[in-house]
């Protein structure tokens, strides 16, 4: 067995760990045991969450180092060499610049409460509870003066939304803030008589301003909500371990009205459309109505009976001219063709001849005789025909026919534009009693009032001074009144 000194065995280790770690080390944990002797040097222990080590900032560095001043709790890098103290028998970080390691220290923080909570199943889909579509009061928990709150009633203004919003008055930054959002969490997350939906929400900073709310008791708090939670901490680019346990994440204030009052501006929107569409149909209707009826009209015109009548007589008239017209040119030709012969036969002169032709001529006479009797007769039947057509046509029947049609087409067209309107109003009915029945002017008629300044409606004691001139507006009429003191509820203080 071999013999050593206290201080061979001292050196040796010095030796091999001085050899091993032989150039400048960097090393992470947090400070604590941290002490300035008088003459300026720095005394430290780095520690982890299963060892430590001694370190030591002579005061040549520490001036170098005035950047930072080091204290206890805080995550740093330290950059130096590894030494043997022999006198005190330990080894030491002999430290020659130090650098605060907040972003580590808070992503390690960070994913340790992640993992634990995921564990849990916080973070689970089936646990997120949906956001009504036309929330009628919200809870706000967020800073009462900070520009969060002031951002998200200026869009829900412009949007259009009609919800109530409660702000729940909160610190939201440092480790003083964490009990009051606990127990205003704890308090509005169990109305669920009274809140539609609740809004944990700041505006942006640095990590260590948004560490708040990646603190476990604020996530817990926000995951035991029974109403609908909605987290919009930060900015889009801020990620908080409450994002992942509320019902709902959004990126900013800004977002979460939007979010809120979508409903209220699609129903807006359903309504002008359903308006538009209900003009437009009835437009068309009246349109193919009024055209339907030119057509009736402009048949019924052409078909008329008065008219059918009239043409029939002209038509008649015609026949009766042309008739006696022709008859007349036929018995002229026939006379004029007597003359002729008889101018003839007087030349000839022999009585026999003269006989002959005589009873010739009256054949011929008794012939033009019975064709002008045919013809008068057979112009006579058609006459007739056509008069017994005229005399059959009924007009009277006819235009009652004609008024039956027309008075039905006409009730045809009132019924379908009456059933197309009685449709729309079924399908605006719903909407328009979910507008109605949100209205915040129904309600005074119940003995609630409307506290107004400078004619815009007052929603927090914030809103107004003292000496301010408010109007008070009730159901039969307004009542004006001086601000002499106010006061913010017991639950704004939580």
């Amino acid at each position: 067995m071999k013999k050593f000194t206290v201080t061979e065995i001292t050196r040796a280790v010095k030796g091999l760990l001085e050899n091993t770690f032989a150039d400048n080390i960097a090393v992470k944990g947090e400070i604590s045991s941290f002490s300035r002797s008088p003459a300026g040097h720095l005394y430290f222990v780095l520690k982890d969450q299963k060892a430590q080590i001694k370190c030591v900032m002579f005061r040549g560095m520490a001036d170098k180092n005035k950047g930072y001043d080091p204290k206890n709790g805080d995550s740093v890098e330290a950059i130096g060499e590894l030494t043997v103290y022999e006198a005190g028998g330990n080894y030491q970080l002999l430290v020659k610049k130090l650098d605060y390691d907040s972003v580590g220290l808070f992503w390690q923080l960070f994913e340790e409460v992640k993992k634990k909570l995921e564990a849990e199943g916080l973070f689970e889909d089936e646990l997120k509870k949906p956001t009504p579509y036309l929330p009628k009061r919200v809870a706000i928990i967020t800073s009462p003066t900070g520009a969060a709150i002031k951002d998200f009633l200026i869009t829900m203004k412009n949007d259009g939304a009609v919800f109530e919003v409660d702000v729940w008055g909160v610190p939201v930054q440092g480790k003083d803030a964490i009990a009051p959002i606990v127990s205003a969490l704890s308090k509005a997350g169990a109305m669920t008589d009274r809140y539609d939906a609740l809004v944990l929400m700041r505006g942006g900073g640095s990590l260590d301003d948004l560490a708040v709310f990646n603190e476990e008791y604020v996530a817990r708090a926000l995951a035991a909500c029974k109403v609908p939670t909605i987290s919009a901490i930060g900015h889009e680019r801020d990620i908080s371990i409450c994002d992942f346990v509320a019902d709902k994440r959004v990126a900013t204030p800004t977002a979460a009205a939007s979010f809120l009052g979508e409903g209220y501006s699609s129903a807006g929107r359903e309504l002008d459309l359903l308006g538009k569409r209900l003009t437009n149909i009835m437009n068309q209707k009246v349109m193919n109505a009024n055209q339907r009826l030119d057509m009736l009209m402009q048949s019924v015109g052409s078909a008329s009976p008065k008219k059918r009548v009239e043409s029939d007589r002209r038509q008649l008239s015609y026949l009766i001219k042309s008739l006696s017209g022709h008859t007349l040119q036929m018995t002229d030709r026939k006379k004029a063709k007597l003359n002729e012969l008889i101018g003839i036969m007087s030349r000839i002169s022999p009585k026999a001849q003269i006989e002959r032709q005589k009873n010739s001529i009256n054949d011929i006479d008794r012939r033009l005789k019975d064709a002008l009797f045919n013809k008068k007769r057979s112009e006579s039947d058609r006459i007739n025909i056509l008069l017994q057509k005229v005399s059959g046509f009924a007009p009277d029947r006819k235009a009652e026919n004609y008024k039956n049609k027309l008075d039905n087409l006409v009730y045809r067209m009132k019924s379908a534009v009456k059933s197309e309107v009685t449709d729309n109003k079924s399908r605006l009915a719903p909407l328009t009693a979910k507008l109605e029945a949100l209205d915040p002017h129904n309600i005074l008629s119940k003995g609630y009032s409307f506290v107004m300044l400078d004619g815009k409606p007052i929603k927090s004691v914030f809103d107004i001074s003292l000496q301010d001139e408010l109007e008070i507006r009730l159901n039969d009429g307004y009542i004006n009144s001086f601000v002499t003191g106010k006061k913010v509820s017991e639950e704004n203080d939580g």
